[in-house]
């Protein structure tokens, strides 16, 4: 649904409160008084702006119209991902669990104006560091955990992801060969929420923030138990807005 301009929006509801009062008054038989008319449009501005910030200030928080936001991002990740695979550069993918909830823009001003930042509806942070190698994304998660109140990161790459992704198709002895940013979205958040929930599980209480690989590339073992573990994890419809995948599953982003 195209979203109205604001202008407009702004209007209809004047006029609606308007209409309103007009109403009352005319039902309960009472005089028109011009203080309380302008009372009821401060009132509608009020309410029509807070309604404006609310929404403005919802990505940083991640409070406020969790369903838009859950679209922008997986549009913004798939995006990237398309731009990686395209141009064959690098893209690191990073997922961080706080000691503590740490603001979006916080998290920003330790890394380049290049990287993106998002919140999953997990909870957790993403971020995205294109032409950004594993080696070289390192540096910058190092100096984010120990500035911020981090207690665990996940890193993953669109290699790493793509070779995961090949090694399910040849477990489940798949033909089609094509990875696409969706299925690499769909991938890489339901092995995010694996490892997390393994880390939980078993990892010995510290202060010291740690960060892991999703998984060692290039091991063959590895990737299998990785398959079983995404086999046996809770899947969630995954759709879109306008497009229909009805035998798509993923984790929570």
């Amino acid at each position: 649904m195209r979203t109205i301009h604001y202008g407009i929006r702004f209007a209809i509801v004047l006029v609606l409160t308007l209409l309103f009062y007009l109403g009352v008054t005319f039902l309960f038989h009472q005089a028109v008084q011009l203080p309380a008319v302008i009372t009821l449009l401060f009132i509608a501005v009020g309410a029509e702006r807070l309604w404006v910030l609310l929404e403005w200030i919802g990505p940083v928080v991640g409070t406020m119209n969790k369903k838009k936001q859950e679209q922008e991002q997986k549009q913004i990740i798939e995006y990237m991902m398309e731009c990686s695979m395209r141009y064959s550069s690098p893209l690191v993918i990073a997922a961080m669990r706080g000691k503590k909830r740490v603001s979006l823009h916080v998290v920003s001003r330790f890394l380049r104006t290049s990287d993106i930042v998002v919140r999953s509806t997990a909870g957790y942070l993403l971020t995205l560091m294109p032409f950004t190698t594993l080696e070289q994304s390192t540096i910058a998660l190092k100096r984010l955990t120990s500035r911020l109140p981090i207690k665990e990161v996940i890193v993953t790459d669109l290699s790493m992801l793509q070779a995961l992704v090949e090694a399910q198709r040849t477990h489940d002895n798949s033909e089609v060969a094509v990875n696409t940013s969706r299925e690499l979205r769909r991938m890489c958040f339901r092995a995010f929420d694996v490892k997390f929930a393994g880390i939980k599980s078993s990892r010995e209480k510290t202060d010291n923030p740690v960060i892991y690989n999703l998984f060692e590339p290039g091991v063959s073992e590895a990737q299998l138990d990785w398959l079983e573990a995404l086999r046996y994890s809770e899947p969630e419809v995954d759709a879109l807005p306008g497009v229909k995948d009805e035998n798509s599953t993923i984790g929570s982003l």
